[in-house]
C-alpha cells in the first residue's frame, strides 16, 4: 500500500506519517508547507512532495507519480483563518476534499480516511449530550466546509463503493502549531511557558474546550484505517478527546505547577469567546468509535501537559 497525507507537514500529519513509517511504509507528504519537527530526522523515510489539495492537476500528478492506494486527508484551512478568509477555506476545505474524493475515484483507491471536527456541531442540539447522530448545524465557515466533506465522503461510499471513513476530531494539542485558531491557547500556554515567554490567553477562563493530544489523534486515524470493514457503520465517527472537558484556568494551573514562573494571563476576545462558548457547551458521545473500532484515550490532561513538555525539551531544537 502507497499511502499519501494531505496536510502531511502538520503536527498530527507528521506523527501519523511516524506511525506508518514504524509499520513498515514509505508515506508521501502532501503539503502547502515544507516538513518541520522531529520528522526530519527519519528523512529518507519518507518523500515530500508540495501542493495544495486546491489544484487537482498537481494532486493528481503527485498520486499518479507514487501509486497511491490510500489518502489521510488531513490538509486544510483551521477555524479561525477560515472565519477571516471564507474564500479562501472555499477553496482548501471545500473544493481540496472534492479534489481528493474525485482523484481517489479516478485511481480506484482503496480507502480515503478524513479528518474531521466536532466543529460540525453548533445550532439546535437536543439535550446536553451529542452522539453521531446529533443534527450537525455549524455556525462558523470551517464547521460548514467539514460539514459538507463528510456529507460528500458518505455520497462516494454510497454512489461509487469507496471506503470512506472519518473522525471528528476535538481541538487538537501538540508542540510545534503555527497556525492560529480560536482553540490554539490549548497548546501556545504549554509552548510558550516552556520557552519561558509570557502568553495571554484569548479566552475566558471558565471557557471548556473538547481536547485530543496529537499523539492520540494520530493513533486513532491509523486505527480507524485498519479497522476491519464490516465493523465499521458508523463510518464518520465523535472523538471525545480528554474527559470531562477542562478550564483554560485548569490548564494554566497545572502548566504552572510543572512550570514554575510560567507568565499566563487572560485577555479575552469576544469572537474567540462567542465560538468557544458553543464548543464547551458539547458533551460528546464517542461510544461508536469505541465498540466498532476499538478507540483509545491514552493522555489525560496531566499526562498531556508532562509529554508535551519532554517532546519540546526533547526536540528543542526543530521547535525554536
Amino acid at each position: 500500500m502507497s499511502t499519501l497525507i494531505t496536510g502531511g507537514s502538520g503536527f498530527i500529519g507528521s506523527y501519523l506519517a511516524r506511525l506508518l513509517i514504524e509499520a513498515g511504509e514509505r508515506p508521501v507528504l502532501f503539503d502547502i508547507s515544507p516538513v518541520q519537527g522531529p520528522l526530519l530526522e527519519l528523512g529518507g523515510r519518507f518523500v515530500f512532495e508540495p501542493g495544495s489539495v486546491a489544484h487537482l492537476p498537481v494532486l493528481m500528478d503527485c498520486i499518479e507519480k507514487h501509486g497511491i492506494t490510500r489518502i489521510f486527508h488531513l490538509g486544510g484551512m483551521l477555524s479561525l483563518p477560515s472565519e477571516n478568509n471564507p474564500w479562501a477555506a472555499f477553496d482548501a476545505n471545500v473544493v481540496g476534499t472534492y479534489n481528493v474524493l474525485e482523484a481517489a475515484r479516478i485511481k480506484k483507491m482503496s480507502q480515503v480516511i478524513y479528518g474531521s471536527t466536532i466543529a460540525t456541531y453548533s445550532k439546535d442540539i437536543p439535550g446536553e449530550m451529542i452522539d453521531d447522530s446529533t443534527i450537525q448545524r455549524p455556525s462558523s465557515f470551517y464547521g460548514i466546509s467539514k460539514t459538507f466533506g463528510e456529507l460528500l465522503g458518505r455520497f462516494y461510499h454510497r454512489k461509487f463503493g469507496l471506503d470512506f471513513r472519518g473522525l471528528r476530531l476535538p481541538s487538537v494539542v501538540g508542540p510545534g502549531a503555527r497556525t492560529a485558531h480560536m482553540s490554539i491557547y490549548n497548546a501556545w500556554a504549554i509552548e510558550y511557558a516552556v520557552k519561558g515567554l509570557p502568553y495571554v490567553l484569548e479566552c475566558d477562563p471558565e471557557t471548556r474546550c473538547p481536547v485530543l493530544y496529537f499523539k492520540d489523534a494520530a493513533r486513532a486515524l491509523f486505527d480507524l484505517s485498519a479497522a476491519d470493514p464490516a465493523r465499521v457503520q458508523t463510518r464518520i465517527y465523535n472523538v471525545a478527546g480528554i474527559t470531562p472537558p477542562f478550564s483554560a484556568k485548569a490548564l494554566v494551573k497545572i502548566i504552572e505547577q510543572r512550570i514554575p514562573g510560567a507568565r499566563l494571563s487572560f485577555r479575552p476576545d469576544p469572537i474567540v469567546v462567542e465560538l468557544l462558548r458553543e464548543l464547551g457547551m458539547l458533551r460528546i458521545n464517542d461510544e461508536c468509535a469505541r465498540t466498532e473500532w476499538g478507540l483509545r484515550i491514552d493522555y489525560s490532561l496531566d499526562e498531556m501537559v508532562d509529554d508535551f513538555i519532554l517532546e519540546w525539551e526533547k526536540n528543542r531544537e526543530f521547535y525554536q
